[in-house]
């Protein structure tokens, strides 16, 4: 691993989120620093673990708005601007924290290595360092990598080109893999809680290490490396899925944010998206713009309706300029809000559609129609963070089959993602989906049935489409992969923006507070794309 900042200074910092830029840490010296010769490893790994989740789900929540998984309201500049990612708690700002501390755990296995090291925290920590650095060059493009986190040196720290970044935690995850495997052939190394996991397997961290090899060769068009990474352990069923799970705790609050802004606010915050309720054909024959379709199994799973009651009057804003929308209201007591919309804010947080149990933790769907924050029976927020699942890495390598020539039948990998994806909410109910509306082996199959029909029956452009599409549904909870997916293939074919809502960011901004710290960055636009976007496609 790079030693980006010495040892003794990075003591001052480990779990302490004490800065937002990347060449202005203020390193203290104290007699009661934490160090090399008195950190508890495990202390450092759990705060570089819980320091990640929050780096994922600041990415995901912008991205979720723009990719149409949640409502998007207004422009796209309104979600996406210089003050984006500034916050100290944002997800660039924790980047460069935890890199820090994973350096400290480096130097932490090095003073113990006469002992046997720790050599499966460090893989774990470079696992994770792989990862975020590469999230960083698949927002930003361009960042501080060689000369970040060294402001004795380097004040000012220069970008690096994103396709070197992104080559160096290839290199990376190879040497994760390493230590794994020293791990396993080392008597009394000690084994570090695990908070993704639960209990530590060295097996999946290995398998999640080759499957961010593929996400990456996948991002890169890169064939043979994808079909190198298929010669090792990958994440292909549900119980190597890469998760943080949340708990029904509330005192310290630890339960997964969907169901406290869903379950517990006054009023329900997030506005669900037209555009998922129509791919999940929740459309009723007997509801007011959108034709008849079947639904989706995992709909119940992934939203709750809190009325029985379709929307009107003020509830329903859109309807005096209905001519400008495509959706409106999709019908089947679901409530949500077209692509960009920015109609006035109604009163209805006690009406609108909210997060389901499944991945939040919330409420099953069984035509109860009770408010949210009543007696409605849930998981009481036990929710996870989906970051990498079974069902994305299927969905990827038919991807790959299709567009790249990798190994193994795209349709065949199609058909696992789908499957994949439905076992995985249908097992995360926990019994709340007890009775007629929970989700059958005969609703997935007929499912499954019903996509390979389609997709047999189109050309590549179609099947990239219906792959892109099933993907982007198994994201539900997970805004990364499908703005990756949306860039990478232009799919699947999501509704354009109803108000003139400017270009789609194929890229994010720069922190701003970056760019008034360091004159060796400059801001770009949203129009700047990321080193493997060759995607020339207008996205909307």
């Amino acid at each position: 691993m790079k030693n980006i900042l010495k040892i003794t200074l990075l003591s001052a910092i480990v779990a302490f989120f004490v800065s937002c830029e990347t060449g202005e840490l203020e390193l203290l010296v104290s007699p009661n620093d934490v160090t090399i010769d008195n950190a508890d490893p495990n202390f450092v790994l759990n705060d570089i673990q819980i320091t990640f989740n929050g780096i994922v789900g600041g990415y995901s929540g912008t991205s979720r708005q723009i990719t149409r998984q949640v409502n998007l309201f207004g422009t796209y500049n309104n979600a996406v601007d210089g003050n984006t990612l500034s916050l100290a708690t944002g997800p660039w700002a924790q980047s460069y924290q935890m890199f820090s501390n994973i350096d400290l755990l480096d130097g932490i296995n090095e003073a113990q290595a006469e002992t046997g090291g720790i050599p499966y925290h460090l893989g774990m920590a470079q696992v994770i360092e792989a990862y975020a650095y590469m999230l960083l060059v698949d927002y930003v493009g361009d960042v501080p990598f060689s000369e970040a986190n060294n402001p004795s040196e380097f004040p000012n720290p220069n970008v690096d080109p994103g396709e070197t970044i992104y080559a160096a935690q290839l290199e990376l995850l190879d040497a994760a893999i390493a230590n794994f495997n020293l791990g396993n052939n080392t008597t009394g190394v000690r084994i570090p809680e695990d908070l993704y996991y639960e209990t530590f397997d060295a097996s999946k961290w290995i398998a999640l290490a080759n499957t961010l090899k593929i996400r990456a060769n996948l991002n890169t068009g890169n064939a043979s490396g994808i079909n190198a990474a298929l010669s090792g352990n990958i994440i292909d069923n549900n119980d190597e899925d890469f998760q943080f799970s949340y708990s029904a705790t509330d005192s310290p609050e630890s339960r997964h944010p969907f169901f406290t802004s869903s379950y517990l606010a006054a009023g329900a915050g997030q506005r669900m998206s037209n555009n998922l309720y129509d791919l999940m054909n929740v459309g009723s024959a007997d509801g007011l713009f959108v034709e008849n379709g079947t639904v989706d199994p995992r709909a119940r799973y992934y939203f709750y309706r809190q009325t029985s009651s379709d929307p009107s009057g003020s509830d329903l804003p859109c309807e005096a300029n209905f001519s400008a929308y495509d959706y409106c209201y999709v019908g089947n007591l679901y409530w949500g809000r077209d692509h960009a919309d920015d109609e006035g804010l109604p009163n209805d947080g006690f009406k609108r559609t909210v997060y389901g149990v499944y991945p939040g933790g919330g409420a099953f769907d069984d035509d109860s129609f009770i408010e949210s924050r009543a007696n409605t029976a849930t998981l009481n927020g036990a929710g996870i963070r989906p970051i990498y699942l079974a069902s994305y890495t299927h969905f990827a390598l038919a991807e790959a089959a299709l567009t790249l020539g990798t190994s193994g039948s795209a349709s065949n990998y199609l058909e696992l993602g789908i499957r994949r994806s439905m076992d995985k909410v249908r097992g995360f109910a926990d019994g709340l989906d007890s009775g007629d509306f929970a989700m059958t082996n005969a609703d997935i199959d007929a499912y499954v049935s019903r996509v390979l029909s389609e997709y047999n029956s189109a050309n590549n452009a179609g099947k990239l489409e219906i792959i892109a599409r099933e993907h982007f549904i198994a994201a539900w909870g997970n805004g990364t992969e499908p703005y990756n997916l949306y860039r990478r293939t232009a799919g699947p074919d999501l509704q354009a923006p109803i108000i003139p809502a400017g270009p789609f960011p194929r890229s994010f901004r720069y922190p701003s507070t970056e760019i008034d710290g360091n004159p060796n960055i400059q801001q770009q636009g949203p129009n700047t794309r990321v080193f493997w976007d060759t995607n020339s496609a207008n996205l909307d």
